[in-house]
């Protein structure tokens, strides 16, 4: 456990036994660019939700609401900027065919890794974001859970 996050395979991916390398780096990034894609209409979906809320309340609540969306704004260019970033390295990824060593192979090795690492940091960040959001979205709804 690092930082009070614990490193761990991420759901969908697969660990490589065998299969060609290009092959899990080829599933694990359209996996990727899936889940960031379902991240950021959920997080288009919370902003929009209290927004909504936002209109109707005090001014006080209004202060903490408005906080709240700004934070969640900056968490949805994060993610516009990982669907970028994604989109663009499931292009190259087929540039991994082209390498006729290992040397070559083990640069986008290297880049998948470091490229894996990132997203799940991320990941980790937009679960603790929703976790936030949820338990929030209780307390300004008055809900009562039993």
């Amino acid at each position: 456990m690092k930082n009070g996050t614990q490193n761990f395979l991420m759901e969908y991916e697969q660990t490589n036994t065998g299969k060609n390398t290009i092959s899990v780096i080829e599933g694990n990034a359209h996996d990727w660019f899936q889940k960031l894609e379902i991240i950021d209409f959920e997080l288009l979906l919370y902003k929009s939700y209290l927004q909504d809320y936002y209109s109707g309340k005090m001014r006080c609540e209004k202060s903490t609401i408005n906080s709240f969306l700004s934070y969640i704004c900056r968490y949805i260019e994060q993610n516009k900027f990982h669907l970028r970033t994604c989109l663009y390295y499931k292009n190259r990824i087929s540039k991994i065919r082209e390498c006729d060593d290992m040397e070559c192979e083990q640069i986008y090795m290297e880049a998948h890794s470091l490229f894996k690492k990132r997203l799940q940091d991320h990941f980790i960040k937009i679960k603790r974001l929703k976790h936030q959001i949820i338990s929030k979205t209780l307390v300004y709804s008055e809900l009562k859970i039993d």
